[in-house]
């Protein structure tokens, strides 16, 4: 019986494909404050957006349809995004956007961040948004005392 000795080599191919993942926290309790000089409220939600993304991406919004009978009109909410309260992440290249207004559902989306890089800086991997929500100001005043309206705000993101 003989011993030979085969020289082989194995190839293997790994393709890696592109993350994306994309967080809304709620907040359990949001302070809202007033504004009597433009007869605007706001709002900020501290870490309400998180991303992960493998490379660069874009935050943008729209505006539902308002439900209650203090909601107003349509196309009345603006959005101001900041880094936020605890981020850890990448945070070359960031554009935030003041005062977006937010068209309406059947509009199309407006850009709220827009990051050229991946949201890994090495040692994180997600970016935390703060979102400071406006109503009022030169759009509709809002009836601070009919009961409840709710606003929905619809965000998406995407990696151009």
């Amino acid at each position: 019986m003989s011993n030979a000795v085969f020289a082989q080599s194995a190839n293997m191919a790994i393709t890696l494909m592109d993350a994306l993942s994309f967080t809304i926290n709620e907040p359990k309790f949001l302070p809202l404050d007033e504004d009597k000089n433009d007869n605007s409220i706001q709002a900020i939600a501290s870490d309400h957006i998180s991303v992960v993304s493998s490379r660069g991406y874009v935050v943008k919004a729209i505006s539902g349809a308002p439900r209650g009978s203090g909601a107003g009109i349509e196309g009345l909410v603006q959005v101001t995004s900041l880094i936020g309260t605890t981020n850890k992440g990448n945070t070359a290249g960031l554009v935030f956007e003041s005062d977006v207004v937010l068209p309406p559902a059947d509009g199309s989306p407006a850009t709220v961040i827009t990051s050229p890089n991946c949201s890994w800086n090495g040692a994180f991997s997600t970016n935390k948004f703060n979102i400071a929500y406006k109503i009022g100001n030169q759009f509709a005043y809002i009836d601070k005392k009919a009961p409840p309206s709710i606003i929905p705000v619809i965000f998406t993101v995407i990696q151009p």
